[in-house]
């Protein structure tokens, strides 16, 4: 599955922080959405994030994925995520 555990360091603000901010923004907004699939796809596919430019993080990975492995629009994506 190509996933790679990386070990943070105990005690360090910066080793949760992302997964903290994850979940701090994951109670402020579920409510508003009737599914935790919903909120993902929110999440992943609407939302700007700030460290990205104000691009959503579909079309960041789509970007940054080398010409030859990306055949087809983005867009054709996001209809198949919501879906």
């Amino acid at each position: 599955m190509k996933i790679r555990f990386i070990m943070g360091r105990v005690d360090h603000p910066q080793t949760n922080g992302k997964l903290e901010k994850f979940h701090d923004i994951f109670e402020k907004k579920v409510k508003y959405f009737g599914s935790i699939d919903e909120f993902f796809t929110w999440y992943n596919c609407t939302r700007p994030h700030g460290a990205l430019g104000l691009d959503t993080p579909l079309h960041a990975y789509i970007s940054r994925k080398e010409k030859s492995e990306s055949l087809m629009d983005p867009s054709i994506m996001e209809n198949w995520v919501i879906s």
